[in-house]
């Protein structure tokens, strides 16, 4: 049982981090329970991550996690996708001591930022008709029925669930909550293959330093201006995305520009 398992956790001095707590199907909010409390003891959680199709702002529509540390993780499924999403910490070391001072903000040991894909990336960001294979646009995010064919076969979307089980109109992020950076990993930029990732790796070292250090001008000497402006884009917020949802990666509009 759960509290069973916090129990065993916490007297093996043990932190308790649910992760993924919005994504349906197994998420502890996605499918478990409208309210954590239910399940858990809130009390001896240290914090929660929130999946790739969720961030700080969606997640403070729920009011019980104001007081819970947020974190930003990605899972481990291919060598690619490690590190998509991920935390800056303030820390003397990296060890596990100093992790879970991080989370609980003792001695100057803090979670600085997190990082994260647009949540409309995400799989799971949006309602999705298992029969005709629709994602449900902004209008059709109260529908019991699929409006493309009528189906009842309908797998709640991460913003739809919140947005059913929330208990704010509107968000509430608290003031000492870390930034949240959105990312579009470079995967998602149209155009962009492997041999001019290879590139761009080649040239600025990781991924990190190309979505949110090297200027422009740099980018464009190694893949052109095209591709250097969608990159510098996705850095400010400024591309048109489509959402992602039942099991289906959100897209980066195809914008002729990046059709090189």
């Amino acid at each position: 049982p759960a509290l069973e398992m916090q129990a065993e956790i916490k007297a093996r001095g043990g932190l308790i981090v649910p992760a993924h707590v919005f994504t349906p199907h197994k998420g502890i909010y996605g499918s478990t329970a409208p309210r954590m409390g239910e399940v858990l003891d809130t009390s001896l959680v240290d914090a929660v991550e929130l999946g790739l199709s969720s961030d700080s702002s969606m997640a403070s529509y729920i009011r019980e996690l104001d007081h819970v540390p947020f974190l930003t993780n990605s899972d481990a499924h291919s060598l690619g996708k490690i590190g998509r999403e991920y935390n800056e910490l303030q820390v003397a070391a990296p060890s596990f001591d100093e992790f879970r001072m991080a989370l609980q903000g003792e001695a100057g040991r803090s979670i600085a930022a997190n990082y994260g894909l647009n949540p409309r990336l995400g799989k799971y960001h949006r309602t999705y008709c298992a029969a005709c294979g629709s994602i449900m646009d902004e209008q059709a995010m109260s529908a019991e029925r699929c409006p493309h064919c009528g189906s009842l076969k309908l797998v709640q979307g991460v913003l739809d669930r919140i947005l059913a089980i929330s208990d704010r109109e509107s968000p509430h992020v608290p003031a000492n909550r870390p930034a949240y950076h959105y990312q579009v990993p470079l995967e998602f930029i149209p155009g962009l293959g492997k041999a001019k990732l290879r590139q761009l790796l080649d040239h600025f070292g990781t991924e990190m330093n190309v979505l949110h250090r090297t200027r422009e001008e740099e980018l464009a000497a190694v893949v052109g201006p095209v591709l250097a402006g969608l990159i510098v884009a996705a850095r400010k917020g400024q591309l048109e995305l489509s959402s992602g949802g039942g099991g289906t990666y959100g897209k980066v509009a195809v914008q002729e520009k990046a059709s090189e």
